[in-house]
C-alpha cells in the first residue's frame, strides 16, 4: 500500500509532463532558446559549425543554417540564412543581425538538414552549441552553452518542446549570489503557453525575504531581473509550472563580466 502511495505521488509531478516534448516531425530541426543582449555595453555572439557534415564526415561544402529571433515578447523579429562552413567554426556577430538598436530578447538556430545517422536513431539534430557574450568592450568574451531542446521548426512553423507540469514547483538557483557583487538573472519560457515565474530572492543567512517579484512570461519571452549590489549573501527560488525554470546568470563585477547556467 505503502509502495502504490508513494507511485501516486510522485505520477503528480511525473505523468505526462516531460522536460521537453518530442517535435511532431520525425526530421525537425531542434534548437535551444538562447539569449541575445545589445546594447553600448553588450554584445552577443555563436559559434556555429557544420553539425551535419560532423555526422557526414565533413563531405561537401558546408551546410546552411536559419537563425530565427525574437523580442523580449516573444515576438518573431527576422529570420536569416547562415552558412556553416566546412571544418571551420564561423563566429556570428548575433548582435549585428538584431534588427534594433539595444535590449534583450531570445533566438533559435535550426540546421537544413538531418543527417540519415540521425534520423534512423529516430533522434534530432538539437543545436545547442556555444554563445558569448563581450562586456563594456573588453578583449575577452564569456561563453555558456545551450540549456535544453526548446522549439523546432516544422515545414517553417515553431513549435515550442518546454515542459510544463500539473502543480507549481520551485528551482533553486544554484549558485549563491555574493555580496556587493551585481547580478542578472535572464528567465526564458519555453513552453507553449504564457507562464507565471514568482521570483524569490532570500538572504542566504536566514531565509529572510529581500524581494519578491511575479512575471508573465508569453512563449518565446524572456525577462531579466536586476538583483543589484546588495551587502549580504542572497539565494534565489524560482516558482513556476515550467518542469526546468533554469535561468542564465550574468555576475558583473569592477567592469568584469560572467555568463553561467544557474
Amino acid at each position: 500500500m505503502n509502495a502504490f502511495i508513494q507511485r501516486l505521488r510522485r505520477a503528480s509531478w511525473t505523468w505526462r509532463q516531460p522536460l521537453t516534448h518530442v517535435p511532431s516531425q520525425p526530421t525537425a530541426p531542434v534548437s535551444d532558446l538562447f539569449c541575445w543582449r545589445k546594447s553600448q555595453d553588450w554584445q552577443t555572439f555563436f559559434d556555429l559549425t557544420d553539425m551535419p557534415g560532423l555526422f557526414e564526415g565533413g563531405e561537401g561544402q558546408g551546410s546552411e543554417a536559419t537563425i530565427v529571433l525574437f523580442d523580449a515578447n516573444g515576438r518573431e523579429l527576422k529570420r536569416q540564412t547562415l552558412l556553416a562552413p566546412r571544418y571551420k567554426r564561423a563566429v556570428v556577430d548575433v548582435t549585428s543581425l538584431v534588427p534594433v538598436d539595444k535590449g534583450v530578447g531570445t533566438f533559435c538556430i535550426f540546421h537544413a538538414r538531418t543527417p540519415s545517422a540521425v534520423s534512423a536513431l529516430g533522434s534530432h539534430l538539437a543545436e545547442r552549441g556555444y554563445l558569448s557574450y563581450r562586456y563594456c568592450g573588453g578583449p575577452l568574451r564569456s561563453y555558456v552553452h545551450g540549456n535544453l531542446d526548446a522549439v523546432s521548426l516544422n515545414d517553417g512553423n515553431l513549435d515550442m518542446l518546454g515542459g510544463v507540469g500539473l502543480r507549481e514547483r520551485e528551482y533553486r538557483l544554484q549558485h549563491q549570489l555574493k555580496a556587493e557583487i551585481n547580478y542578472e538573472l535572464a528567465i526564458v519560457n519555453p513552453a507553449r503557453s504564457t507562464q507565471s515565474i514568482d521570483i524569490h530572492i532570500l538572504s542566504a543567512s536566514d531565509n529572510t525575504q529581500i524581494k519578491n517579484e511575479n512575471v508573465k512570461l508569453s512563449s518565446r519571452a524572456i525577462h531579466l531581473v536586476s538583483m543589484g549590489s546588495e551587502k549580504l549573501d542572497r539565494r534565489v527560488v524560482l516558482s513556476s509550472r515550467l518542469i526546468m525554470a533554469r535561468p542564465l546568470v550574468f555576475r558583473i563585477h569592477n567592469q568584469t563580466m560572467d555568463v553561467f547556467h544557474g
